[in-house]
């Protein structure tokens, strides 16, 4: 993960970057700050994927995501990209919005599933959740992609698929 980045970007505390400007963009991009970190925020700001080192797109619908993310593919390289997306649709900003803005969040939100097949990417990225007020679990592999979002479906659980 960190080989592409120039040597002046590893061992720097992570920057997040958020793109979009809806309200899960911004319940994000809150939660993520009032646990402490940096964040960067934008609908679409080319600063934001080039001043991050981990993207989390939060656009609804797979293709919403493929389509945003592809003028930027290039800049991606080397960053840790946060899959939020499910083969759904529909508002899910009350997932953070309470605790964002300064309330308690849902005790009924299940355990978040994060996986990905890049086990530092994963470990970077559970260590930034650790000071959010949610339990992030290690999902496994991408080839558990498709049972932890039918988990999603069914309630059971949430799905955070990260890839690098």
């Amino acid at each position: 993960m960190n080989e592409e980045l120039e040597p002046e970007q590893r061992d720097v505390p992570p920057t997040i970057g958020v793109l979009g400007a809806g309200g899960i963009a911004v319940a994000l991009a809150t939660m993520f700050a009032r646990a402490g970190h940096e964040v960067r925020i934008g609908g679409r700001d080319e600063d934001v994927v080039a001043e991050s080192s981990v993207v989390i797109p939060a656009a609804l619908g797979v293709q919403g995501a493929v389509q945003r993310l592809r003028p930027w593919r290039a800049g991606l390289r080397g960053r840790i990209l946060v899959d939020i997306t499910n083969p759904f649709t529909g508002g899910h900003v009350d997932f953070v919005s309470s605790w964002a803005t300064g309330g308690t969040p849902d005790p009924s939100v299940p355990d978040i599933h994060v996986i990905s097949d890049d086990e530092e990417a994963k470990r970077t990225f559970l260590g930034l959740c650790a000071a959010t007020p949610f339990t992030y679990v290690d999902g496994g592999g991408v080839d558990q992609a498709r049972r932890v979002e039918r988990m999603a479906l069914r309630g059971v659980g949430s799905a955070g698929v990260l890839a690098a």
